[in-house]
């Protein structure tokens, strides 16, 4: 089985640090890449794993020119990694055992290069991960772990079982999609591809589907004007409403989200766009789908925001506040306080890029977007309405980050920002919106010089139901006043693999908990267990307590039990009243039940009420024998 690696936090140091550099809204440049940022994961305390397309990159591997690196937080330094196929536009998740999943990309392009001894064709490939800080880890590009068939710019979502959905794509690549494979599959194998009707009717405007895991086992997609609720495992839709105001997926690329999870909301997965272009295809999409059809460099973002409750009884779209200024290609990241960042981007025109000089409008190199947005914004749902986004006390970069940037949470709840490529192969930054290299981090509001808490008795894991766990609080992280029991919150934030302003499997929860007071002024926690797999998928993610605003650094904690298959769901034990108090209770404890049978019985035992028993069936069908020898050997645990 994948292990997943802890490291001591160095919080001691990361206090000292805060508190002689007040760092709260600010952009730090800390490092280099040595390969353009097209996909970005932390998946261990110290390392973030970073993987390029193929191009003509300066720093070398295995003969050729790195395309993947292994940037150290602790020394801000670099490792190349051999990554042998174009994964141009692929994309990734982490899985239920804590193995990367990377899976897609493109033809050969302008390669093949010498070195490399088989076509880097990389549109079949699945990539494997097992990640590590101790810099021996490496990437598993085998030609014989593939997918059924070709996919460029796909989805992945990870399902209740810890294993992987993949959806949609293209055979090949072009601006939009030029030849359709509107199908999904699985890993671990589960057979043929299965079609899928909603990507069909939104051809050529349906690449990274955008897809969400919802309580019930179904899908929400969102493609082209359309959304869905999708069955997958008898291949059934459910219609919803059309996304209003603007185009939303790639190369729109709005902003997207799932609110963060809470009793106090009934964990309702309510999901979130803000950004992208007021077009259609008719007025995007030419006989050429290399390119634009129009001046896209003239055309403003999108400003509005909404969002959607799928499982609601008549599912509709609410706005909510629209951004401050419109934006393409914008990172939005849950933070451990669980407000929302909006960080990257542009002003102007779409994702994507062409050949320099490729229309007479082209005026920004080989990009289709212009005006970079510098400045990051964050969406607090505490404040008024209409005052919900704001930029106060944010600095603005100095780097654009346009089409391949990306940007991740960190463990110390800073943000690693990285990248911004758009061109078909390295172009110095001396040329307009060339290649780059550098790597930033943002430091949110939260690191303004105070103290971190240092909660005691972080668990390994996290199981789905059972009895809560305890940890322990001192007087000094409760700042020395137990008035702030009432702020602190215990939330549990999957930062997602990020690419083309997508970071997916990214969600959050906030646990529930009650207290007891301690004699020598600190405060003991009892935090419940996380309700269902659907409600939040096996795997690792960075478990924080928050308090007065502040968060501790976070632990990588397992979601589950560490597998690829079948979990244990048990009743779910609410935490004790609280004793000792002299405040009220921070949020009563709102028993809420497993998810009832979805389609396909994909979660059992629940029936709506306070019934909190329930199993996870396995819906994972035998892999075929290679993939599942090459499985074995990597130590990946199926079942």
């Amino acid at each position: 089985m994948a292990r997943l690696k802890h490291a001591s936090p160095l919080l001691a140091l990361v206090g000292s640090v805060l508190a002689a550099d007040k760092l709260a809204g600010t952009f730090k440049i800390i490092g280099d890449a040595g390969v353009g940022a097209m996909l970005t994961i932390q998946a261990t305390p110290n390392t973030v794993f970073i993987v390029d397309k193929t191009e003509k990159n300066a720093l070398q591997v295995g003969g050729h020119s790195a395309w993947a690196t292994a940037y150290d937080l602790r020394t801000n330094t670099i490792r190349p990694m051999d990554i042998a196929t174009n994964t141009f536009c692929a994309a990734g998740v982490i899985l239920g055992n804590g193995t990367i999943l990377h899976a897609g990309g493109d033809i050969a392009s302008q390669y093949p290069m010498e070195g490399i001894d088989y076509s880097i064709d990389g549109r079949r490939r699945l990539r494997l991960l097992n990640p590590c800080d101790d810099g021996k880890c490496e990437w598993m590009d085998s030609p014989t772990l593939l997918m059924n068939s070709p996919r460029w710019y796909p989805t992945l979502e990870v399902l209740e079982d810890g294993s992987s959905i993949i959806i949609g794509g293209s055979v090949t690549g072009a601006y939009v999609n030029p030849e359709d494979n509107p199908t999904y599959e699985y890993f671990p194998s589960r057979g043929a591809d299965r079609p899928l009707a909603l990507l069909a009717r939104t051809y050529p405007l349906n690449l990274y589907p955008l897809t969400w895991l919802l309580p019930d086992g179904r899908l929400f997609v969102q493609s082209d004007y359309e959304a869905i609720n999708l069955d997958h495992v008898n291949n059934v839709e459910q219609p919803l409403p059309n996304i209003p105001h603007s185009f939303r997926v790639y190369p729109a690329s709005a902003s997207n989200w799932l609110t963060p999870l809470t009793a106090e909301n009934n964990y309702t997965h309510t999901v979130n766009f803000c950004g992208g272009v007021a077009l259609t295809k008719d007025q995007l999409v030419g006989t050429d789908t290399s390119i634009p059809k129009l001046d896209v460099l003239k055309v403003p973002a999108d400003k509005s925001c909404t969002s959607i409750n799928p499982l609601d009884g008549k599912p509709g779209w609410t706005d909510f506040d629209p951004l401050p200024e419109g934006r393409v290609m914008g990172s939005a990241l849950i933070l451990p306080d669980l407000t929302i960042l909006i960080i990257n981007g542009a002003r102007y025109g779409t994702a994507g890029y062409g050949e320099r000089g490729n229309a007479t409008w082209m005026t920004a190199g080989a990009s289709y977007a212009e005006s970079p947005t510098l400045t990051p914004i964050i969406y607090d749902p505490k404040r008024p309405e209409g005052k919900r986004w704001s930029s106060e006390g944010l600095s603005a970069s100095t780097i654009p980050r346009m089409y391949h940037s990306t940007a991740i949470l960190l463990s110390d709840g800073s943000i690693f920002v990285s990248g911004s490529n758009p061109n078909s192969d390295v172009i110095p930054l001396e040329d307009r919106y060339g290649t780059e290299y550098r790597v930033e981090r943002f430091y949110p509001p939260y690191f303004d010089g105070s103290r971190r808490p240092q909660p005691t008795g972080l668990p390994d894991s996290l199981s789905y139901g059972g009895d809560p766990f305890t940890i322990e609080l001192s007087k000094d992280d409760l700042f020395g006043d137990t008035k702030n029991i009432d702020t602190i919150m215990v939330t549990y934030v999957r930062p997602g693999y990020s690419t083309h302003a997508i970071n997916f499997s990214q969600r959050a929860i906030k646990l529930q908990w009650s207290h007891k007071l301690l004699d020598n002024g600190g405060v003991q926690l009892s935090v419940q267990q996380l309700p269902s797999p659907t409600i939040f998928a096996p795997g690792p993610a960075l478990l924080h307590v928050v308090v007065a605003g502040i968060p501790s650094e976070g632990k990588f904690v397992m979601a589950g039990n560490g597998k690829i298959g079948k979990q244990t769901v048990l009743p779910l034990v609410l935490p004790v009243p609280d004793v000792n108090s002299s405040s009220p209770q921070p949020g009563p404890a709102r028993p809420v039940s497993n998810p009832g049978s979805g389609p396909g019985g994909s979660v059992g035992g629940g029936s709506g009420g306070d019934d909190k028993s329930g199993a996870v069936s396995l819906l994972v069908g035998s892999p075929a024998a290679l993939t599942a020898t090459i499985l074995l050997a990597l130590g990946l645990v199926l079942f």
